[in-house]
């Protein structure tokens, strides 16, 4: 038991290191960038503290959020130590997926249970699968999706806590200890709520633990869960109350449950039956993972496609309340308690699934970082079966027998994830993979041409573009960022129709008119610019870059008043963008205000150095006092 102790986890870490050694240095990619290496508030860690600005933007994920801004004031922006630290979150998971599953065997309903004295081996082969399976990249590696598997982390913890205080409490220990897990449970819980939203359903599985584990009146049960079921008010409540003003509630509370689409919400939750049988194939069989899935919208119950995965899903949900049903006592055979382990396994993958695959429509039908919480769940259930069936074969050899499983699947599964990690190697990477796996899907050629532009591999760059909005014409960012390819390569005019064109499509988007704007500014017509970045303004308040093309365009027409009073105006947004505050400072210095002028380059010098040398470089030859 002592070697059990040491041994089971420092597999369970070995393990994860070895997995994900070819993770690192990485890179930022895909939306990390706005989200981590380019917000500027992430530089003031106390800005996520409750109340602070970071924790008011977004209060159902201002935890995860603090832990970005604390790894800048750490290391920078640096991608690896990003990575490190996803990872130490990662396979602590994995460490609390091992500490649920001896737990468990210790609640009076598996207590009994012939594998009790097998937990180590159960635990330590779930942790190994929880820990090396490659569909757990993308919670991973993917640096921003520290969202699933923050909140995992605490999810986990809030239930390893819970279960270790019901049987303190059933067992009448006394003194402070048992209260201890119960307050560290209801923080975990807390601050789980605080880091994505999935962990709504949290009070929900500790319900299902208590059902499945834990005896006796439920009057009883229910009093210690009331703290927990009354925190399910938290993020629905966040919710209401920073997405629209109090007048508003009486339109539709409902509206905040959807995450920019329109798409029904029966649509979505038809669909996501495919979704989630493809889930589990992936699960069982780890080939075609991308970053985007090109995934069928799906409209009616009588599609094939549809009635099969509610078949398979409907058979796994029978199996678990089968094995339920089978591990009764009130049966004159009743099977090992540990089936309800695993039927616990696979009610908490549906369950972990519920926010993100039903009636609460999202953008993006399908993503592997939502699989990411409810593998928790399936790798206990697979990992008790396959105690089980060993159980039945080798009753003496039953824990050697699931060790040596967990580490084979743990060494296959391990050399997959370390393959998979990578195409999250880099921008380029990571699209070149989802080109490959998604050929007939428009955004994945989009992104990589638009990372390819960026590397000023403009011909390859604009095949991929021009592909991507004849997959799909009505793609307006495509035509976008095409427009953006054309003006790079002197061709403004054909770039301007596919700005106009993405307009048509989406009259709400900020950027084509900034673009448009942009061509005139880049031009010297700037007097015609100037309503196109007001109208990208409009659509885009905090649109910081279509600022500073504004205040340069007032100072280029000798308007310097204006440029003062459009970007004095805007002084929250271009706080941290060098270009907007230096054609602040030049129009102060037009006007005669040296004093502020110089102020204004002074703070630019921490943001861009060059900048701000050649704003003061620019008034010393004014005749400005010296520094």
């Amino acid at each position: 038991m002592r070697n059990a102790r040491l041994l089971a986890p420092a597999a369970i870490v070995l393990a994860g290191a070895l997995a994900y050694g070819s993770a690192f240095p990485g890179a930022f990619v895909f939306d990390d960038a706005p989200n981590v290496s380019r917000n500027r508030r992430l530089d003031r860690p106390a800005d996520f503290l409750p109340g602070g600005p970071g924790w008011s933007a977004q209060p159902n994920r201002a935890v995860t959020f603090s832990t970005f801004a604390i790894d800048r004031a750490i290391a920078g922006n640096d991608p690896g130590f990003h990575r490190a630290v996803n990872l130490a979150i990662h396979v602590g998971g994995a460490l609390l997926v091992l500490a649920l599953v001896l737990t468990a065997f210790r609640a009076p309903r598996l207590r009994g249970s012939a594998l009790a004295p097998e937990a180590w081996g159960v635990g330590l082969a779930a942790g190994l699968l929880f820990v090396t399976h490659p569909i757990q990249t993308q919670a991973v590696t993917y640096i921003v999706q520290r969202l699933a598997s923050l909140a995992t982390l605490f999810y986990l913890l809030a239930a390893v806590l819970y279960v270790r205080w019901r049987i303190a409490r059933d067992g009448g220990a006394a003194g402070w200890r048992p209260w201890l897990a119960f307050s560290g449970s209801l923080l975990a819980t807390l601050l789980a709520m605080r880091s994505k939203e999935i962990a709504f359903t949290l009070p929900v599985a500790l319900l299902l633990l208590e059902a499945v584990l834990f005896d006796g009146p439920w009057r009883r049960r229910l009093l210690g869960l009331a703290p927990f079921l009354a925190t399910m008010a938290l993020i629905p409540a966040t919710l209401l109350l920073s997405s629209a003003p109090v007048t508003a509630f009486q339109q539709d509370v409902i509206e905040p449950t959807r995450v920019q689409t329109d798409v029904a919400r029966l649509d979505y939750l038809l669909t996501q039956f495919t979704v989630i049988a493809r889930y589990l194939g992936l699960l069982v069989l780890p080939v075609g993972q991308t970053v985007d899935h090109d995934v069928a919208l799906r409209t009616s119950l009588a599609d094939p496609a549809v009635l099969g995965s509610a078949a398979l899903l409907l058979a796994l949900a029978a199996a678990a309340v089968g094995l339920l049903v089978g591990a009764s006592p009130r049966r004159a055979r009743p099977l090992d308690p540990a089936v309800r382990l695993a039927a616990l396994g696979i009610a908490w993958f549906f369950l972990a699934l519920s926010v993100e695959s039903s009636l609460i429509p999202i953008v993006d039908l399908m993503y592997e970082h939502r699989v990411y919480l409810p593998f928790a769940g399936l790798s206990i259930s697979a990992a008790t079966a396959l105690a089980l069936g060993f159980r039945r074969v080798a009753p003496e050899r039953t824990a050697a027998l699931t060790v040596a499983a967990g580490l084979l699947l743990a060494a296959i599964l391990g050399v997959a994830t370390w393959r998979r990690n990578h195409a999250w190697s880099s921008e380029v990477a990571l699209w070149t993979d989802a080109v490959e796996k998604t050929p007939r899907k428009a955004r994945p050629r989009h992104n990589l041409g638009v990372a390819l532009n960026a590397l000023g591999r403009r011909a390859e760059a604009m095949a991929l573009l021009q592909e991507a909005v004849r997959l799909d014409p009505g793609y307006a960012q495509g035509h976008e960022s095409l427009g953006v390819a054309l003006s790079d390569a002197g061709r403004p005019v054909e770039a301007e129709a596919h700005f106009r064109r993405a307009i048509e499509l989406d009259p709400k988007a900020a950027a084509p008119w900034y673009d448009l704007g942009t061509l005139r500014f880049e031009a010297r017509r700037y007097a015609e610019a100037i309503p196109f970045l007001e109208q990208a303004i409009t659509r885009r308040p905090g649109y910081a870059d279509a600022y500073a093309n504004l205040g340069a365009c007032w100072n280029g027409l000798g308007r310097s008043a204006d440029a003062v009073r459009v970007l004095t105006g805007a002084r929250d947004v271009i706080r941290e963008h060098p270009l907007a505050r230096a054609q602040l400072a030049l129009a102060l210095a037009q006007l005669g205000d040296l004093a502020a002028a110089r102020r204004e380059a002074e703070a630019i010098r921490p943001l861009a150095p060059g900048i701000a040398a050649q704003i003061l470089g620019y008034m010393d030859s004014r005749g400005a006092s010296p520094r």
